[in-house]
């Protein structure tokens, strides 16, 4: 699923901070960090905190297993400060105030050279005035479908009930259709064959996975710690506010891609018609495909050497 494509040569290396906020069920979180560890150099990341939000024993048993393999990880437990550990991930923010930012929740589920196209997009437009965050490709998402719009009008015009409508978040019909073009056919794979644009532009954005650095820390001081009645999330609605006041964009890359995998309202849903399990086995075959990769990798390597020591031994 992933494809080798040209990146810049890093000659600073960006060591951002990650934000992983844990909140839902045990095998959503299982299964994010699963994702996590199989596909992105966790050493990248000056550090890592895991934001753990009214979880139950047996998912603070994961996050701390998780933590003591690593040297930078730190888990923080905040349950009792707002409904997505608003005034905690305030404070980290303004520690972090001069660090790259990267946000996910527990419900994303990562994919190959995802940190890599993401680290890329965001370089390309750190100096942007305008642009001051930059997302992965996630489909089950505003942004992401906003992303996808073209490819799916040209891909699956008799498909359009199903992608047309109203918005994500509440659009049942939209998460089932997509997730089972996920796992059951080569969606991203025909995504990413047909070349698209590096970068997509809406005027709006979530962090579910997302990066970001003072000039967005700067406009949304202080985060929201309480969720008004009715709304979305503690983090977006602001968000979006800052963004709509300052007319700015979100730079969404196509390269980079980062499966969220449902928006409450749809959640069991989704579970009762695309569960967890195949989603599991999905990225289970992403990781095979992976390693026979890297095994051709490492024989086309080894060639050349075994043919000098044969030919020394000549």
């Amino acid at each position: 699923m992933s494809k080798i494509v040209a990146l810049r040569p890093n000659r600073d290396p960006i060591r951002p901070v990650l934000m992983l906020t844990a909140s839902h069920r045990i095998d959503s979180t299982l299964l994010s960090l699963r994702s996590l560890e199989r596909f992105t150099n966790l050493a990248r990341f000056k550090r890592i905190y895991v934001l753990a939000d009214a979880v139950t024993p047996d998912q603070a048993a994961i996050l701390y297993r998780f933590m003591h393999t690593r040297d930078n990880v730190d888990v923080v437990h905040c349950s009792g400060s707002g409904p997505a550990c608003g005034a905690v991930r305030n404070e980290l923010l303004v520690r972090h105030v001069d660090d790259v930012i990267v946000t996910m929740a527990d419900d994303v589920f990562v994919t190959p050279l995802w940190l890599e196209h993401l680290l890329e997009g965001y370089r390309v437009h750190a100096a942007s005035k305008d642009i001051p965050i930059v997302s992965a490709l996630s489909p089950v998402s505003p942004d992401g479908r906003f992303a996808l719009n073209r490819f799916l009008k040209n891909e699956y015009p008799a498909e359009r009930a199903m992608f047309d409508g109203e918005a994500v978040e509440q659009n049942w019909v939209y998460h089932r259709w997509m997730w089972e073009k996920v796992v059951n056919g080569s969606f991203m794979e025909s995504w990413l064959a047909a070349n698209p644009q590096p970068y997509f532009y809406p005027g709006f954005a979530t962090f579910g996975c997302a990066a970001f650095d003072r000039r967005l820390i700067k406009a949304m001081e202080p985060l929201q710690a309480d969720t008004p009645a009715g709304q979305q999330g503690q983090d977006t609605v602001p968000l979006n506010a800052v963004m709509r006041v300052g007319n700015w964009k979100n730079a969404v890359v196509s390269r980079s891609v980062a499966h969220h995998y449902a928006f409450s309202t749809c959640e069991d849903y989704l579970r009762s018609h695309v569960p967890l399990d195949m989603v599991w086995q999905h990225l289970q075959e992403i990781w095979r495909q992976e390693r026979i990769k890297a095994k051709t990798v490492s024989a086309r390597r080894l060639r050349p050497v075994l043919g000098m020591a044969g030919g020394a031994g000549a």
